[in-house]
Order: structure tokens, then sequence, then C-alpha cells
């Protein structure tokens, strides 16, 4: 009976053999690396403009992060507006989105510019072969159902603010709110929130001001209001932490740094730097790096067919989003080291750790 195994002739040079084994192996090599690198796991993330500290602190957890997984996630960051070119940014993030789907994202973070026009990357992102969850950031997606909405509570940014002013003053005294411009929502929804807390304590009396978004007018309107209260105002709370600084530029020409209380939000560079200088009370900071990190473990989580965390459900057009609040915290003297990595020029040359 004949064998069906074609032996090599007795006379073939072995070293013909032993050069086909090292021309294949290479090959074997390169195709088993593709194998690994198509097994990693890829989230896109897409925002307008990759402005600092905040979306710089919340790539940078996010990588840290995606290092720290046992599959290695990789990153893929687009801030659209980055390269400050002129060309059509609408055109330009499709463009990006569709080269991320390319690379075969298992997951994408948007913030969009603009939340109406966003309703056709979210269709393409769910008609994709297997579908990519989509997860809005800081701006919902309109009329659209996402796999969940990550942003901060402005509301309650106001009321943490309102609440450590009245914590500081024992809930009575005159309060100035520098309210900023009119027809700013993030704006109302922090005024919003300052006045539930205020406006529960009888003894405290409200002056609030519209003020352009700039410290001179800021600067302007507080300077009015003192002299036409004789100075007879115990705390300033301000929507915005550039109105907080011009306030506060106010309050040091007429002398009363240390009689008025000083409050913002948004943990500027230049507020902060008056906090450990002890020249202004307390910040608001929104802590982008935390909202990196939950943007993170909400796509980790879509990739996995996990449900959504979130904290309530908002109304989107005939649509409710499930919306996941990130944390804030207030930053004073006794704990200013907390905004070290997002600003860390404050910190150049300084003695001593707090």
């Amino acid at each position: 009976m004949e064998s069906n195994i074609i032996l090599p002739p007795k006379t073939m040079d072995i070293t013909r053999i032993v050069s086909a084994l090292f021309l294949i192996l290479p090959i074997t090599i390169l195709l088993l690396g593709c194998r690994q690198d198509e097994s990693k796991i890829r989230i896109g993330v897409s925002i307008p403009r990759t402005t600092a500290p905040t979306y710089t602190l919340m790539r940078e957890k996010m990588i840290e992060l995606g290092k720290k997984e046992k599959h290695n996630v990789e990153i893929i960051w687009n801030g659209v507006k980055d390269q400050g070119s002129t060309k059509n940014h609408i055109a330009l993030e499709k463009r990006r989105i569709e080269e991320m789907f390319n690379l075969d994202i298992k997951a994408l973070v948007l913030k969009p510019l603009d939340s109406k026009l966003a309703y056709a990357i979210v269709h393409d992102a769910k008609n994709r072969n297997p579908p990519v969850p989509v997860i809005s950031l800081d701006q919902m997606i309109t009329g659209v159902s996402t796999y969940g909405h990550i942003t901060v509570n402005e509301i309650s940014l106001g009321e943490q603010a309102a609440q450590y002013l009245i914590n500081q003053i024992s809930g009575k005294g005159k309060v100035l709110v520098l309210e900023g411009p009119i027809g700013i929502p993030s704006l109302r929804n922090i005024s919003i929130g300052v006045y539930n807390v205020l406006n529960t304590y009888k003894q405290i009396h409200i002056h609030n001001r519209a003020s352009p978004l700039n410290e001179q007018s800021a600067s302007s309107t507080t300077d009015q209001v003192l002299r036409d209260y004789a100075k007879n105002i115990q705390a300033i709370l301000a929507v915005d932490s550039c109105l907080a600084v011009g306030a506060i530029q106010a309050v040091q020409l007429h002398g009363m740094t240390d009689l008025i209380l000083t409050v913002g939000v948004g943990a500027s560079q230049a507020a902060c730097q008056l906090v450990i200088e002890g020249q202004h009370d307390a910040e608001v900071d929104l802590q982008p790096a935390e909202r990196g990190e939950e943007a993170f473990k909400a796509a980790m989580n879509a990739i996995k067919q996990k449900p959504f965390d979130f904290d309530q459900q908002l109304q989107n057009g005939g649509i409710m989003t499930k919306v996941k609040f990130a944390s804030s915290r207030i930053i004073t003297k006794s704990n200013y080291t907390l905004v070290k990595k997002m600003w860390p020029d404050l910190f150049k040359n300084r003695n001593g750790v707090r």
C-alpha cells in the first residue's frame, strides 16, 4: 500500500530547508503580531478642542487608566480644532470619527461641535457591525439615544458654593451674587443652585448683579455695590472664577479682604493663585481628571455590555437620557495642594508642602 505522505528526496540540500525556515519564521511572527494588535481594545474620544486644564487632564487620566488594564486599552484622542485649521470643522469631526471606526474602536466618547448635527455620528455608530456604543460628554446629543451622558451637575456646583458660604457666615448677612451674562445656560444653572440654598435662609439678604464674563466688569460691578451699600456686604459669590477674580480686585481696593468672604466656581489658575495667597476664600473645583475617569469606566462598561451607571435621567427631546454626574470639591487655603496637578506652575519655587 502506497503512502500519501511525500518526503523530500534524500539528495535535497539541508541548507535549503534551513533557508526556507528562516524565510517563513519572520512572516509567522509578523502575523502573530498583527493578531495581537487586532485584539487591542481601542476607545475613541472626540472633543472640539483639547483645552487646558480640563481636557488635558481628562486625556491623561484616560490614558493612565488604559495602561493599567490587562488588555492595554488604547485611547485614540481627537481634538477637532487642536491644529487651529480654518477647515470645515463639522466635516473634519465626522471624517476623523470615521477614521476611528476604521481603526475598530469599541466605544466612542463624544463632545460634539454641534449637538444637533451629531445625530448622524450616533446613527453611523449604531449601524457599525458590531455597533459602537456612544457616551456623550459635557454636551448632550439632541434627540437621540446614547449609552449614557457624563457631565458636571451645574446646579449642584451652585449649591455647593452657596452652602460653603452659608456655613462660613453662620447663615446671616448681606450677600452679593455675581451671575455673569444673561443667556449662558451653564451659568444660569449654577445661579439656580446658588438660590436654591440662599433662599432658604431668612437672615440672608441677596443683592444679585448680571455682569459680562470678564474681570474688569466684575470689578466695576462689585466696586459700585460696595459704594452703594457703604461696604455693608458680608460675602460675595461669583458663578465663574473670572468674576470672582474681578470681585476680589474691588474688595482689595476697598481694603475689605479680611472682612468679606469670597467664593467662586471653576477653580481657574488666577483664582487658585489668590486662594494660595490668602486673598480669596474658596473655589469649587470641577475635577476634570475625575470626569475623565468616569468617561473611561463608562466606555469599558459599554464594551463589556454592562448597564450604564447613572445618577438620574434627563429629558432630551422626546427621549430620556441616563446621566452620570462627576464629582466636585471645595478648594481653600487648607487644601490648595489638591490643584497641584491641574496648575503645576503655581507650585514652582514654593517651599514646603501643605
